[in-house]
């Protein structure tokens, strides 16, 4: 489900994160590339569970990533936007 959108003055990424908490999720934000990193570990029956979703998107051109935003909405979508970079 992952979607995204280029407007004139930003870029908006949607991935699904659903079964991840906020604190299991990473944004990293650089030059063009935007990276999603979740992970958890769950304990059942003497045996260990990984789950791990990554995602990288190469954009178009440079973004302002201090002004970036992520927001996990209740049903499990990350949203991340950025505005870009002056020309």
């Amino acid at each position: 489900m992952d979607k995204t959108v280029f407007y004139q003055d930003r870029f908006e990424i949607l991935v699904d994160t659903r079964g991840y908490q906020p604190y299991e999720i990473k944004c990293l934000m650089t030059n063009k590339i935007v990276e999603v990193i979740a992970q958890k570990e769950n304990q059942q029956d003497n045996a260990q569970k990984c789950n791990a979703l990554m995602r990288q998107f190469v954009l178009p051109q440079n973004f302002v990533s201090e002004n970036g935003q992520c927001c996990l909405s209740p049903d499990g979508v990350l949203t991340i936007t950025a505005p870009w970079c002056c020309k």
